[in-house]
């Protein structure tokens, strides 16, 4: 039977069942044996799935279990301030006001917070609970179980790890004044470095590599904040936030690499699609050459330093000659302003996020600094950008009408920059980004800053550092909260990746038993993959949009 017919064969079929009146379970029961006689069994490999849950150190309450385990990209806005009147890196400084307004697929919360740590949880067990998120205040020095300190809803949640995917955060404000203190004296406008540690991360939940309840461990990571520029060595700061985690059960693409100075890179995490030898030392920088990829036209690289030290660094990376990528990692108070200072094979360790053109839903490119024009991107049709200034750019995302403007309660930004130094083949530039949503233009507000000078009169605070809006090469991506980013193609009913006849079988396992369907492809979420009507979630409304992609009519 050739396809063409059997499958007008199984939609006249299914049409004729409901329209006779057919409850529809036995609708789909015919459509399965007429799928399944046709097609035969196709199955893809089992791959990374939730792990059961335990709790050996019985601290959470019987019965305690966590929420939705993230299927896909999941991203989330976490606002963070201290109590006015704090002194930074000392009394007050860990009393934090912390919140999730929003995010998106999965819900986000938190564990454990201090100033300049946050540990991040995804999936508390009831998102519709306030209970489940910190409180609406500010705490010190937030700790629940630690110390004799009640149990807390908020520890009910999958505890962020590196070991399962890409974790990427963004400054969310071009610059605070927090109403903190240092020397008795106001400190004044601050910017923020944000990103995840490598290193262990404490904060209780259920671990996401083996279900185990526990204070953090086995590569949990937290999500790390300092000051950019000079600070007195305090390191620390509390900033708003925008993260992402992005599975490696879904395909993508990417690795937490250790410090290195010659030879091929070694991993605290990688993508099980990836070999190690995609990254390479030499003279005690990274190269990312990624196979089948050509850096200037394919996709997009985004790179954070992943040091746990109290003096943050920046990352960054440019398209080389080669296909791939150069990475420089420095530290972000680094007063060697001709650039050529790195951290060459010691404190370099950072991770990497590769992010396709061809990914479905992703609005982002690549943009030329120095007049804001796009050199590639996807999506065009949902965003406009332009630079306002030196340093400084202006996105407008829409809705898929390509008219309504989204805001940050729609999505967040990941941002990295994506330049060589000026006059240097192998070092990335020393600039770093941040971003601020602008309610009254309702325009994403980027911008690029970098350390000009030191006891400066033109100083925001009270370090007397420069940090100037500066030009340069970035990479963008808008991270929508309802439907993100994703590497499966719609119709990719097995999850690997590509959407043809082997998608048959597990289309219909989906719609007639959905259990067996999840146990059998757990990581595919089928309300994103099959939902070809545009209602966000899979029913038999959809078999009709599969029939005909599938076909091509």
């Amino acid at each position: 039977m050739g396809k063409t017919f059997m499958f007008a064969a199984v939609r006249n079929r299914a049409s004729w069942l409901r329209s006779a009146g057919l409850p529809t379970e036995r609708v789909a029961g015919v459509l399965a044996v007429t799928l399944l006689w046709a097609a035969g069994a196709m199955h893809a490999p089992v791959q990374a799935q939730r792990p059961p849950i335990s709790d050996p150190g019985n601290r959470a309450p019987a019965g305690s279990m966590p929420g939705e385990w993230p299927l896909g990209v999941t991203s989330a806005n976490v606002n963070a301030r201290p109590i006015p009147g704090s002194v930074l890196g000392g009394t007050g400084s860990d009393n934090l006001f912390v919140s999730f307004p929003s995010f998106g697929p999965t819900a986000w919360t938190e564990s454990r917070h201090n100033e300049g740590d946050i540990a991040l949880l995804i999936g508390p067990f009831d998102p519709t609970d306030p209970s489940y998120f910190p409180p609406a205040t500010f705490v010190n020095d937030y700790r629940p179980l630690d110390g004799g300190r009640p149990f807390a809803n908020t520890t009910l949640g999958w505890r962020v790890n590196q070991r399962l995917g890409a974790l990427l955060a963004t400054s969310r404000t071009n610059g605070v004044n927090n109403e903190d203190v240092l020397g008795g004296n106001p400190v004044g406008i601050t910017h923020g470095i944000a990103y995840f540690n490598n290193d262990f991360g404490q904060g209780w939940g259920y671990r996401m590599t083996d279900g185990v309840f526990a204070n953090g461990g086995d590569f949990s990571s937290d999500l790390q904040i300092g000051i950019a520029g000079f600070d007195n060595g305090l390191g620390e700061a509390t900033v708003n936030t925008a993260v992402s985690f992005f599975p490696y059960s879904e395909g993508w693409l990417g690795g937490w690499v250790n410090d290195g100075a010659e030879g091929t890179g070694v991993f605290s995490s990688i993508s099980p699609r990836l070999d190690p030898s995609v990254v390479t030392f030499t003279g005690g920088l990274a190269s990312v050459l990624l196979p089948d990829v050509n850096s200037a036209t394919d996709g997009m690289l985004f790179v954070a330093p992943t040091s746990s030290s109290n003096s943050t660094n920046i990352a960054a990376a440019f398209p080389n000659a080669l296909g791939g990528w150069n990475v420089t990692i420095r530290r972000d108070n680094d007063d060697d302003f001709t650039g050529q200072t790195a951290n060459f094979g010691t404190g370099n360790r950072f991770q990497f996020l590769y992010v396709p053109y061809t990914a479905r839903n992703l609005v982002g490119g690549h943009v030329s600094g120095n007049n804001g024009s796009l050199l590639n991107s996807a999506g065009n049709d949902r965003f406009s950008i332009s630079r306002t200034r030196a340093g400084e750019y202006a996105l407008s995302v829409f809705d898929t009408d390509g008219v309504t403007k989204l805001t940050e309660d729609n999505g967040t930004l990941i941002l990295s920059v994506s330049a060589n130094l000026p006059g240097s083949t192998t070092l990335a530039d020393r600039k770093f980004m941040s971003y601020e949503f602008d309610a009254e233009s309702g325009d994403f507000i980027i911008q690029a800053r970098e350390l000009v000078a030191k006891n400066s009169p033109n100083s925001q605070n009270i370090f007397g550092d420069e940090l100037a809006l500066r030009d340069v090469n970035f990479y963008f991506s808008f991270i929508d909260f309802q439907d993100p980013v994703t590497l499966f193609p719609l119709g990719d009913a097995n999850g690997d990746l590509l959407f043809d006849f082997g998608d048959l079988e597990p289309f219909v396992l989906a719609l007639i038993d959905p259990e067996l369907y999840a146990q059998t492809y757990p990581h595919v979420d089928p309300n994103r993959v099959l939902d070809f009507d545009g209602d966000r979630t899979l029913s038999f409304g959809d078999i009709d949009g599969f029939v005909n992609a599938l076909l091509g009519n």
